[in-house]
């Protein structure tokens, strides 16, 4: 599937699994379950492919950049948050820790190591460092992106470094069903992260936000 189709789902997955009680909670999770639905693609620059490997980077960066950028002009307490549950060192230790597995997994066959159970876990146990809040979404976007992909036609080595992999072979990457969850995703999206912010304010707390 097309990174903006992991996206789409992953978000649509996550909020709909997690419902987000708070706003610090629905911005955060929002953001990194973009970050967690894409990144397992970062692996795609060993093929041929070294332009959508540079376009998912940027969508993981720019998800962070606008949680940055949402907490620095509405002050939601986001970043209070972070340093309650979280210290300097463990900031410091978390994010040097899931780049060199990224930088790893970027150097490794398409769908092997990114694709995999071990980065799933290991990448989570990250973020879970950095910020505990984070680390379930993060898990949701990322089992979302190995399931999506197990329904094309080239096989995820789950289990990495065995060389086994599996696939279904029901569809390819970039054909109709790509379209259709695409468009489902980013509808649900949409609607669910609506329906989750009136919960959290009322009208008038909205207006009053913007």
């Amino acid at each position: 599937m097309l990174g903006k189709t992991h996206m789409a789902v992953g978000v649509a997955a996550g909020l709909a699994v997690m419902h987000p009680k708070n706003i610090q909670e629905l911005i955060v999770g929002t953001g990194t379950l973009a970050v967690g639905s894409v990144i397992s693609d970062i692996d795609i620059g060993t093929s041929d492919s070294y332009k959508d490997a540079d376009k998912i980077i940027a969508l993981a960066v720019f998800a962070c950049v606008a949680v940055a950028a949402v907490e620095a002009t509405m002050h939601l307490g986001i970043y209070q948050r972070l340093m309650r549950n979280s210290s300097l060192l463990r900031i410091v230790a978390g994010t040097a820790a899931f780049l060199l597995l990224c930088a790893f997994g970027k150097e490794q066959p398409h769908r092997s190591f990114m694709h995999s159970i071990p980065a799933l876990v290991s990448l989570t146990g990250c973020v879970e460092i950095i910020f505990p809040l984070a680390a379930p979404y993060f898990a949701i976007g990322f089992i979302s992106h190995l399931t999506l992909d197990l329904c094309n036609r080239r096989d995820e080595r789950l289990l990495y470094p065995l060389k086994w992999g599996l696939s279904f072979g029901v569809c390819s990457s970039k054909g109709l069903v790509n379209r259709i969850l695409f468009s489902a995703g980013s509808a649900v999206s949409a609607i669910v992260f609506a329906v989750l912010l009136l919960r959290i304010y009322d009208v008038r707390q909205l207006l009053h936000l913007l």
